[in-house]
């Protein structure tokens, strides 16, 4: 099971980079490819949902995955609402995202990786609050760096997390 965490992390973090890249798009453009990013990191993050134990957690876990492939898709079929109107969708959502993975680390036993999914959890609060503050400047090229973070930083700790569930899965000598 780790290693599926990990190749899911991997993914993330190859997302995040083409995230980190788009600013030198212009408009729409940025737009419609965050859009797509985030639906497949909404896709992603469903599908890991499935992968961890808990009924409770997995809803929640899921619900945030379809949340991510909500907002995605908002961002597809509105790219016209302007760069702005995307930076506060971006940070409302972040806010939601890295909330609920904090109280999802609060509540996990300890040595099951739940570290990595409380630093994914703040460093969604931190990129929420940079573009918050650096709103309406945080337009264009904030919305594709700020996600295209977010996305690295969520795949490294889900690598972090599956490299804790293999740890914990190995055999005691």
């Amino acid at each position: 099971m780790g290693g599926r965490i990990k190749r899911l992390g991997f993914g993330l973090v190859a997302l995040g980079a083409l995230s980190v890249w788009a600013p030198q798009i212009s408009g729409m453009t940025v737009s419609v490819i965050v859009g797509l990013i985030l639906i497949l990191g909404g896709i992603v993050r469903t599908m890991f949902a499935w992968l961890a134990s808990g009924w409770g957690s997995v809803l929640l876990r899921a619900a945030v995955g379809v949340l991510t492939v909500v907002v995605g898709g908002y961002m597809i079929v509105q790219p016209d609402a302007g760069s702005q109107t995307l930076a506060i969708v971006l940070a409302v959502y972040l806010v939601v995202d890295g909330g609920g993975s904090l109280f999802l680390a609060l509540i996990l036993p300890r040595n099951t990786g739940r570290i990595w999914l409380m630093l994914g959890a703040i460093s969604s609060l931190v990129v929420a609050v940079v573009m918050w503050m650096q709103w309406p400047v945080s337009g264009e090229l904030g919305v594709g760096i700020y996600i295209g973070v977010k996305l690295l930083l969520d795949g490294v700790s889900m690598i972090g997390i599956g490299s804790a569930a293999n740890s914990a899965m190995k055999p005691i000598d």
